[in-house]
């Protein structure tokens, strides 16, 4: 007999029980979380009626690549590193549905309020332990984020979850082979300008963007707009897979050579969010807004110069070197800055509530951390290290996994 919390909340018989498979195998409950890719459910087997599992039902709008994708990650790596572990996996017409283990886990919203800073230091060690193991064995995940890393609190346990966005690619081998344009000419064609235009960033002047690159008949450079000749150039095409907020610059800046170290920066976020108590820290409505933010948060001149290093061109109207990230939480934090700060307007302008100009600029980023007791010192380390706006630099997951040790 199914347990009395299972048969309280469960779902109507036109949901996974119309397939034969689930009814004859399972008693579905509740929807535990849901998403683009899906419906979780909480089940119980028909032969093991004291064990639960989670079921997903994948959404019939899925393309099967993703679908094979999320299958072939679990089948090969699941059940080891924090990594969801399945049991069984049924197709019945153009339905899929994936049993996995039930892991019972803290609501990401309980855990943003009230995580510590030990807590955060066990947290990034696991999803970089996760990390590590998929990098190493050739996949990226694409996807990284607070509520694809699941926490369960109380017993100290991990697992990453959602798979279907996965790419199978060495970081021997970047990206360089999926790009492409439009007319098949990629690399040749692969010069653009990135606008962006916001209450933060301004478009430079129209005089200053001509002074900085010449290019025959344009008429944008400098504008808020794109003109004829440059829309019908040749588009550079490369994954851009992830969600707004957590994506890397060398993804929304179309870089050619993508790897794992993605996933790095999305961790990064993560962390950022764990750390702010706010999730998420970043919600552009756009790629464009998403690159000002950056700039804002990070620094203005990294950001241009990986443009470059992608044969772009980023026009700005002013350059910013970044908050402190001490400061930066604390002040999202609400909580008092853990040193004296001068007078910023620029700051008082950039970060919402500065009602003091409280100066939170990066300048002070290294005597910020001396000032902070161990643990968090090293937490805000690690933090540093998936930032970093050029993934050339950036610290792998073996590198921060060291950290550890």
């Amino acid at each position: 007999m199914p347990t009395p919390s299972i048969e309280k909340r469960r779902v109507p018989p036109d949901r996974p029980t119309s397939s034969s498979w689930v009814r004859n195998n399972f008693i579905v409950g509740g929807v535990l979380g849901s998403g683009t890719f899906g419906n979780v459910y909480e089940i119980k087997c028909r032969r093991e009626p004291g064990t639960s599992y989670a079921m997903k039902e994948l959404s019939r709008n899925n393309l099967p690549k993703f679908i094979a994708m999320e299958l072939r990650i679990l089948q090969r790596f699941g059940g080891v590193h924090n990594i969801m572990r399945i049991h069984a996996a049924h197709r019945e017409r153009d339905r899929v549905f994936i049993v996995m283990d039930y892991f019972e886990h803290t609501p990401t919203k309980e855990i943003m309020a009230s995580v510590t800073v030990s807590e955060i230091l066990d947290y990034m060690k696991n999803l970089l332990d996760a990390l590590r193991y998929l990098h190493g064995k050739g996949i990226i995940h694409r996807d990284v984020k607070p509520s694809n890393f699941l926490y369960n609190r109380p017993k100290h346990k991990y697992c990453l979850i959602d798979f279907g966005l996965c790419e199978e690619i060495s970081d021997s081998q970047p990206l360089r082979q999926h790009v492409k344009s439009h007319h098949g000419t990629g690399e040749r064609n692969a010069l653009k300008s990135l606008k962006v235009s916001d209450q933060n960033l301004k478009i430079c002047e129209r005089s200053r963007a001509r002074k900085r690159i010449k290019r025959k008949g344009c008429e944008c450079h400098g504008f808020p707009r794109v003109c004829d000749i440059c829309t019908k150039r040749p588009r550079l095409h490369v994954n851009k897979a992830g969600t707004p907020g957590f994506r890397a610059p060398e993804v929304l800046l179309k870089y050619r050579q993508q790897t794992s170290l993605v996933d790095i920066w999305s961790a990064g976020i993560t962390f950022l969010s764990l750390l702010c108590h706010r999730h998420p820290v970043m919600r552009p409505n756009d790629d464009y807004e998403a690159i000002g933010q950056m700039a804002i948060i990070f620094g203005s001149e990294p950001i241009e110069q990986l443009a470059r290093k992608n044969n772009s061109i980023l026009l700005a109207s002013w350059n910013f070197p970044g908050f402190d990230m001490v400061k930066f939480v604390y002040a999202i934090r609400n909580e008092e800055i853990p040193q004296q700060s001068k007078y910023c307007d620029t700051c008082r302008n950039l970060f919402f509530g500065n009602y003091g100009a409280k100066c939170l600029c990066r300048v002070s980023e290294e005597h910020s951390l001396r000032q902070l007791a161990p643990d968090e010192r090293q937490v805000f380390e690690i933090l540093k290290r998936c930032l970093i706006v050029d993934p050339d630099v950036r610290y792998t997951a073996e590198m921060l996994s060291a950290s550890f040790s």
